[in-house]
């Protein structure tokens, strides 16, 4: 039973004096309720009325009192000893109580209680209304359950709207005894319908001390939205020093909002970050912000070669659903440099590091058997070095969708118009990509077949030809067919006491595509696809559209699994598999390379093992069995705690081999834990360490320590500014490494100070969860 149910089964707030806040200790807490907060805590509130039935109004049901002795004069009625009286789920209890019938008024004394559901008043003396509901109580203490809240105060009132006005008071979410921090108030207001507390003449107080005097105050009380002031960042780094930022949210209606964002950055000034928010059905759900800052002094040092040392971004995000068949989207960002996101976005290394910026507009139309699309999309490349991608504008498809039934005919119809263009001396021009065809799926208990032929027919429109491309107006097609098919063998087996579903799952799939002359055709939007298991069953070994790639070769895999008989969750699944060649591949990317004459492809494998909810292990190998090389593979494990503890590590390997390049192996081990010391004490940090130049590339270490009601986390980060997926010149004398020291605080129960801390342990700390409480 409950145990909310069981104070109420005990009669008349037995139970309740046991507990005079209904703070109940850890050992004494049900143990399906320890969780651990209640474990940090030392215990939890716990509300004996939780489980009331609050459809009915107090207000218009029947009083019920008892108490020692009574005495009836009039209207007057007079209790002495033991005093109870419920009204609905509203319960008063006290020592010594007047009612007047007549005016439904009355007062308690002598340790009296209040209390309804999520709510708790006590004190030494109050007086009260039936027929409102309001209360006034003394030398007070009260209890807001679920927001895990206490407070006392001189005079305490109830309203009769509900609303809790606290005189000269107290407001913590510390438990009981614990007075680490608090808000004091001459006059404070807890509207818990609007979820919000107000101050006036308020202190923040930490460990009795006052840190910070407040004319006025507004606070939450849950997790809805509340125009006000959040929390600074606090930290510093060697892109600027000293970063503080004070971002102001502006709740304007329940559909849309603002937040403006003043940032002080000690190296380079002041930066002025706002974003606007909309929602709405027949728009959809939009973004529009921006950053700005004015005369960047320390890039002004960096770049004196500019004239405008201004620097700003520009950001638009859509998404929109219309009658469940048109779908928007809008994502446009836009930066003053290349320079911007590593020295001014400091919440994510992920955006750091971006190579260039979306600008994005599409409009998709979802119908039973047809698919339409628009696109408009280009990038604003953010790195000198690198060519700007070429612009669509437009790229239309459309598409006929099958149902795939099984043993019936389904039509494969695709066509796209595509506009390449381009800042850059290169050519440009239009492309027409179709495809005709029919697939035939079989599907069967034990197996799969589905045959699929079809044909892919490309055209162009070209200008700004090269002395490469002279032909203005190629154009390419060839025929496709494909079998595919596979096998599905099941057998019980068990491991230990666990009993176990194995398959084995054989597959093949034959592929033949008809070759074609492509070397006077250019690349807009291609590249080779990397290989790995899944590649062995694509019908093309490019993205994009610009290549009809000519095969004749065979795909061999298989794949085992083992499912557990008791709730059908997959504990582990491993696959193998290589794909042979008939003939040699002479479509490639680069015109002028050469055909690939190899017989076979790389060996590909997989496994996966789950053995329970705590641990993963995920593994893929890419292995050449005629050069006996290693060319790709990783292992990444995770496991979690029930106390919150995250730990990975991780190893991977690439030797990238390209039509058109080699590159360097890439050789990285990666390690990341959070790490609870107890209820109190966290490490936690990260590593990301390359084999080949023996260094880590980047790290990250932290402590936190956190009690029942603040937090404090204290992170230390340095990494290279590298593009992603590349490891640094370890031997270039100008390479620096950069640092970055962030501090975050939380008062619970009233947000904190320093949330980029928890982007970062995101980014770097794989499944690590932030905790609510």
């Amino acid at each position: 039973m409950p145990l909310a149910a069981a104070a109420e089964d005990s009669g008349d707030g037995a139970e309740l004096r046991s507990y005079p806040l209904d703070w109940v200790p850890a050992y004494e807490v049900p143990e399906w309720l320890r969780d651990r907060e209640c474990r940090s805590c030392g215990g939890r509130y716990i509300d004996p009325l939780a489980g009331s039935d609050t459809d009915a109004v107090p207000e218009e049901s029947d009083l019920n009192a008892s108490a020692s002795s009574t005495e009836l004069q009039g209207d007057d009625v007079y209790l002495h000893g033991g005093v109870a009286v419920r009204q609905g789920y509203r319960r008063l209890e006290g020592q010594e109580a007047y009612y007047n019938r007549g005016d439904s008024t009355g007062t308690l004394t002598g340790g009296i209680t209040f209390r309804e559901p999520g709510i708790l008043l006590r004190g030494q003396e109050a007086s009260f209304s039936s027929d409102t509901g309001e209360a006034e109580i003394t030398n007070s203490q009260f209890v807001l359950h679920q927001q895990h809240m206490r407070g006392a105060a001189d005079r305490l009132r109830r309203d009769a709207k509900g609303r809790i006005l606290v005189e000269d008071g107290q407001l913590s979410y510390c438990a009981p005894g614990d007075n680490d921090w608090a808000i004091s108030a001459e006059h404070m207001e807890l509207d818990l319908d609007e979820g919000l507390g107000t101050a006036k003449g308020a202190k923040v107080e930490v460990g009795g001390v006052p840190v910070i005097y407040l004319p006025w105050l507004r606070f939450p009380l849950d997790d809805r939205r509340r125009t006000g002031f959040l929390w600074p960042e606090v930290g510093s780094g060697t892109r600027g020093g000293l970063d503080i930022a004070t971002p102001v949210y502006v709740n304007l209606a329940p559909n849309y909002d603002a937040l403006y964002t003043p940032r002080y950055i000690e190296e380079r000034g002041f930066n002025h970050e706002v974003e606007l928010r909309y929602l709405h059905p027949n728009v959809g759900r939009w973004a529009v912000g921006g950053a700005y800052l004015a005369d960047d002094t320390r890039y002004e040092d960096e770049r004196p070669d500019l004239n405008n040392h201004d620097r700003w971004l520009a950001k638009v995000q859509h998404h929109g659903l219309f009658d469940q068949r048109w779908r928007s989207r809008v994502d446009y960002s836009k930066a003053s440099d290349v320079d911007y996101l590593k020295d001014l976005q400091t919440s994510s290394l992920e955006t750091r590091r971006e190579t260039n910026l979306l600008q994005l507009g599409s409009l998709d139309y979802l119908g039973d058997r047809l698919l339409a699309s628009m696109d408009f999309q280009q990038y604003q490349s953010l790195a000198d070095d690198i060519n700007n991608d070429y612009k669509k504008l437009p790229q239309i498809t459309g598409q006929y969708r099958g149902d795939n039934t099984p043993f019936a005919l389904d039509p494969i119809l695709l066509g796209q118009y595509s506009y390449f263009d381009s800042d850059d001396n290169r050519v440009k021009g239009q492309r027409i990509y179709t495809e005709a065809g029919l697939t035939y799926p079989m599907l069967w208990q034990s197996g799969f077949l589905k045959p699929t032929a079809k044909y892919r027919y490309l055209e162009y429109e070209l200008n700004d030809l090269n002395a490469r491309l002279t032909n203005d107006s190629p154009s390419a097609g060839a025929a496709l067919a494909s079998l595919d098919g596979g096998l599905y063998f099941e057998r019980p087996t068990r491991f230990g006491d666990r009993g176990l579903l194995q398959t084995l799952e054989p597959r093949l799939y034959y592929l033949y595509s008809e070759y074609e002359d492509q070397r006077d055709q250019p690349d807009f939007d291609s590249a080779e696809l990397t290989f790995s298991y899944n590649q062995l069953f694509r019908e093309t070994r490019f993205s994009g559209r610009d290549r009809l790639d000519d095969a004749n070769q065979l795909s061999v895999g298989v794949t085992t699994r083992y499912i557990s008989d008791e709730d059908g969750r997959e504990h582990l699944n491993a696959s193998l598999g290589q794909i042979f060649y008939f003939r040699d591949r002479e479509v490639r990317l680069l015109p002028t390379a050469e055909p690939i004459e190899q017989s076979g492809s790389e060996m590909a494998g997989e496994v996966n093992f789950y053995p329970n909810e705590r641990l993963a292990v995920r593994s893929s190998l890419v292995w050449d069995p005629y050069s006996t090389n290693m060319n790709a593979g990783y292992v990444q494990a995770g496991y979690t705690k029930d106390d919150g503890s995250v730990f990975n590590v991780g190893y991977s390997y690439r030797r990238p081999l390209t039509a058109t390049t080699t590159q360097p192996v890439t050789e990285q081990a990666h390690f990341s834990a959070y790490y609870p010391l107890g209820n109190r004490w966290t490490l936690f940090g990260a590593i990301n360490y390359s084999v080949e130049a023996d260094s880590s590339v980047e790290d990250m270490i932290g402590v936190e320590y956190d009690t029942c009601c603040w937090k404090l986390r204290l992170l230390h980060l340095r990494y290279f500014d590298t593009v992603p997926g590349q490891t640094p010149d370890f031997s270039d004398p100008n390479l620096e490494r950069e640092s970055s020291t962030q501090v975050q605080l939380v008062l619970k129960g009233m947000g904190g100070v320093g949330n980029r801390v928890t982007g970062l342990m995101h980014d770097m700390i794989r499944g690590f969860r932030e905790r609510e409480y």
